[in-house]
Order: C-alpha cells, then structure tokens, then sequence
C-alpha cells in the first residue's frame, strides 16, 4: 500500500497541526512516523544533513508503515522536506501519479528565523542567526545552515516543480495566515480536497509544536544534548511524551529578529515572494512589509 496524499512542507508553517487534525479522522491514514523523508532520503544523506534522524532510505521499511490500511479513503504522509529537494516530485509521480500534494507556505523571513529557533533549542548549533544570515563566520555546517533558514523560503520554484509535474488540481496550497485566521475553513477545504466525509470535525482547540522553551538552563542544557533525547524516545511511552515536554519547557515569549536583520531579508524574499504571489493568485506583499 502506497499514499495517496502528501504535505510536502514547509517546514515550521503549521504542518504538525494538519498532520495531527487529519490523523484523527476515521476515513484517513497517517504514516505513524512524520517526517519518514523517504523520497528525499538520497538527498539528506548525501548532503549529510546535521540532524540526527535522516529518515527512511528502505522500501519495505516505508511499506510497512502502511500496513494498517483497511478502509480508509485518504492514505498519507508528511514530509516537510519533501519540497525543497528538486528532485522529489517526480520521484512521488512514479509512485503514485495520481496523489493529491498538500502545500502550506509561511512567511519566509518568520519561517527562518522559527527554524533556527527550533534547531538551537534541539542543541544543533550555537551560533548567531545573524552569523548565518551574512554569513560572517567560518563554520564546516554554514552552507547547510542557510540552506535551511534561507534557501527553504525560496519557495517560487520549489511549488512550480509540483504544479508543472501533478497539475493545480491536484496540489492545495494555504499559508500559514490560513491557519491562524480560520483552521476550521482549511481544514474543511482539506477534507473537500480529499474527497472524505465534511461531518466530522477533530479537536481543533488542540496546538501542536507552538513556541515553547526550556524552563532553566539545565533544562536547556539537557534538551539540547541530542544523546538524551534519543535515549529519551526509547524509554519514553509515546502517551507521555506531550507531558514530559511540557514539564521540561514553559510557553515564553518568542525573541524578536532586529529592524536591521528583517529588512534584509525582506529585501532578499521579495522577488522570490512577487514570483510566488503570480504563481498561486495571492496577495502576498504583506509578506516583505508593504
């Protein structure tokens, strides 16, 4: 059994929640493990991507996730790194020609310095994220680091590669506003996208990976030690994972970029944010401050 829908990111622009609203519907299957990054696996090796997990490079191993599948109608997986990689899509199209592409865009500039946030906060890097932005220091990740925080948010071509290949009607695109302003009208525009039953509703008052930090700097210290938290999630039940993060780490609130460093990549997002507005019919200028 193979999907027949996919969210193919981006990431930190509300993919968890769709994920998880969409797992609670009886006429849908989610691939237990988000990002298996299977389609991508050959591209984060070979770049030898900082994080830990690469994802899952096995065909059956993959398989196996859908196993399960009984009578289901819609059949998923959210890979977030799915769209950035050029050569993905058409890998999904040999498999599955006919899926149906789920795409949700953030605010480039909000979605950079997010991603750096969450990749700090999992004890990934220690630098600035100016240092990253201008480049200015000497690192062996640098390249890869703006790779995530910046080259993700070009996103013009990344979503033409999957309208040009699977067509508009089977690709949905939203923003991140979308989300915020009414979760509810996206969440029915998803469920008319994948042709499953508009009756019932999930728990839409629940959040899912909202701006959280640790409580003090041992706790700090010990979430960003990535060896813990692999022997974490060895030892830790999955019903009680949301629980011990939220004895770890506290609601706070979010840094903020500088004037200085927003204006710069306001300035750097913008083309790419005008190409992208034509290429969806959104107004999108809020995006790089006009």
């Amino acid at each position: 059994m193979q999907p027949n829908f996919f969210i193919v990111g981006t990431p930190k622009s509300g993919t968890t929640s769709l994920f998880h609203y969409l797992d609670e519907h009886p006429e849908v299957f989610m691939c237990s493990k988000k990002e298996p990054n299977y389609f991508s696996y050959q591209d984060i090796v070979q770049q030898n991507l900082y994080y830990v997990e690469k994802g899952i490079g096995n065909k059956e191993e993959y398989e196996k996730f859908f196993e399960d599948v009984t009578s289901e109608k819609a059949i998923g997986e959210a890979s977030v790194s799915y769209l950035f990689y050029e050569k993905v899509p058409a890998r999904i199209k040999i498999i599955a020609p006919n899926a149906k592409i789920i795409i949700v865009l953030r605010n480039p500039v909000d979605r950079a310095f997010s991603h750096y946030l969450m990749d700090k906060r999992l004890g990934y890097l220690n630098i600035s994220f100016e240092d990253i932005i201008y480049k200015r220091v000497q690192h062996p990740l640098l390249d890869l680091y703006y790779q995530q925080f910046v080259e993700l948010g070009f996103y013009f071509k990344q979503v033409k590669r999957y309208i040009d290949l699977f067509g508009e009607g089977q690709v949905k695109i939203f923003t991140n506003e979308d989300l915020k302003k009414d979760i509810s009208e996206v969440i029915l525009s998803v469920f008319d996208f994948l042709k499953i039953s508009s009756n019932l509703m999930p728990d839409l008052k629940k959040q899912y990976n909202v701006y959280q930090k640790p409580r003090n700097i041992f706790v700090s210290y010990l979430y960003s030690a990535r060896f813990l938290r692999r022997l974490a999630r060895k030892i830790i039940p999955k019903n009680l994972v949301g629980t011990v993060k939220n004895t770890l780490l506290i609601k706070g609130q979010k840094p903020k970029l500088s004037i200085g460093t927003r204006k710069y990549l306001n300035n750097l997002f913008k083309d790419d944010i005008l190409q992208t507005a034509g290429l969806i019919d959104r107004d999108l200028s809020h995006w790089y401050g006009e």
